[in-house]
């Protein structure tokens, strides 16, 4: 019976299905940027973040502390179960015309980071934005180390030219206050 009562405090340390609605709630706004972001489009962004909520309700035994992280790796994974990026193919990008009608409606720098083909844009994100590492980037898009860093340089470069993205350089893990300021920047002008 002691065993029990030392079982119960660890248990209730998991996730629960309320846990991960009040978390895509109260992150609703970036779940669906970061869904967004990936994907360049807004059909495909709400199929993204759709199916991710369904995938994170089936709840897998994770650390409640760790129920907001858990969600933006499910949205990336998503993305990339949806659109699988790859560092040498060009037949898979977003159409033009989809990304474009969203540049407007977004900052300067977003609509950089949309213009970016496929590949840049997904190592782009995940390490400058998300944080992950070089490493973790080339297991979940199933490429080489090589690639990703020959992609990040190129996703810098095409970026450091543009207004406002260099930005991006200071980026922190989950950088959606950045996100905020440039779009209030942007109205104020």
């Amino acid at each position: 019976m002691r065993d029990m009562d030392n079982v119960l405090p660890l248990a209730t340390g998991y996730a629960t299905r309320a846990d991960v609605c009040r978390t895509f709630r109260q992150d609703m706004k970036s779940l669906y940027l970061l869904s967004l972001l990936l994907t360049a489009g807004e059909d495909s962004a709400e199929q993204c973040f759709e199916s991710s909520l369904d995938d994170c309700m089936d709840v897998m035994p994770v650390f409640k502390e760790w129920t907001a992280s858990w969600t933006r790796r499910v949205v990336l994974q998503n993305a990339i179960r949806m659109l699988r990026p790859a560092a040498h193919r060009n037949e898979d990008e977003t159409p033009q015309s989809e990304v474009s009608s969203l540049a407007p409606e977004l900052s300067p720098a977003l609509g950089a980071v949309l213009q970016l083909d496929t590949f840049e844009r997904f190592v782009f994100i995940m390490s400058v934005l998300e944080g992950y590492s070089v490493h973790e980037c080339s297991l979940l898009l199933r490429s080489s180390k090589r690639d990703v860093v020959a992609a990040k340089a190129n996703a810098l470069e095409h970026l450091g030219p543009t207004s406002g993205s260099n930005e991006f350089l200071f980026a922190e893990p989950h950088a959606e206050p950045q996100f905020a300021a440039m779009d209030i920047r942007k109205s104020t002008i």
